[in-house]
């Protein structure tokens, strides 16, 4: 349902979370996007190739030459504008096929089911 939406605008669901995690934080430490996303570094790092392909983000230096900084780029707030119309009609589909209330009870759960799927 939700790629259905998002391929009106060709984005996949997961790039658009990324777009919104980056929006979100700001330019961000990859390790603490990591940790901000859920994701490993590997399918972080594979995850955010495409955007940076498409000039969506970019990665920059931070204060310490090692350290990589990601952020959102202007096309990709852009973008992130552009598809946000799409996400709330996926959003307003899913919540029309629950039941009474139980949008309320999945949006409490969801930070729960994150800390327990996080778990080694």
């Amino acid at each position: 349902m939700y790629d259905h939406e998002m391929r009106s605008v060709r984005l996949r669901t997961t790039q658009y979370a990324l777009l919104a995690w980056l929006g979100h934080a700001g330019k961000v430490r990859q390790r603490d996007l990591v940790a901000l996303t859920h994701l490993d570094e590997t399918t972080l790092t594979r995850n955010l190739r495409p955007l940076i392909d498409a000039g969506w983000a970019d990665i920059c230096p931070g204060d310490d030459r090692r350290e990589k900084l990601v952020r959102l780029t202007a096309a990709g707030a852009a973008k992130l504008r552009q598809a946000r119309p799409a996400w709330d009609r996926a959003q307003k589909r899913m919540r029309s096929r629950l039941p009474e209330g139980k949008w309320a009870t999945l949006m409490a759960l969801l930070p729960e089911l994150t800390r327990l799927a996080d778990k080694d």
